[in-house]
């Protein structure tokens, strides 16, 4: 299994405890976006940086009427899906950074093994 580590970045906004995604100010076609639509519960929403310099110019350019974080989005090796939680350490190789759903999975197999 290898590291697939993070893939990209993206900006995330504390809204009511939870995490909204920025989707940009302008839909795929050029067009602006209203300021209500600007941001997602989705992650698949979210716009993507790969460069960090390019992320920080945009969050500068944000209202700063609102907390923001920068997330860092990585793919899990095991299931492929995006996530931005804290990894969870593959009990396989003990060095994968797997998804957290991928890690509880791995965790409850060891148990329902032991329990035979």
């Amino acid at each position: 299994m290898s590291y697939i580590g993070i893939c990209e970045y993206v900006i995330g906004v504390i809204h009511d405890k939870d995490i909204w995604y920025y989707v940009g100010d302008k839909d795929s076609d050029g067009k602006r976006i209203r300021p209500d639509e600007r941001y997602s519960s989705f992650l698949i929403d979210a716009k993507r940086y790969d460069d960090e310099d390019l992320l920080r110019e945009e969050l500068e350019s944000l209202p700063k009427t609102l907390t923001y974080k920068i997330l860092e989005l990585q793919r899990c090796p095991k299931c492929k899906k995006e996530f931005t939680e804290h990894p969870a350490l593959s009990r396989e190789d003990n060095e994968t950074e797997i998804c957290p759903e991928c890690g509880v999975r791995e965790a409850m197999d060891v148990y329902l093994k032991n329990q035979k």
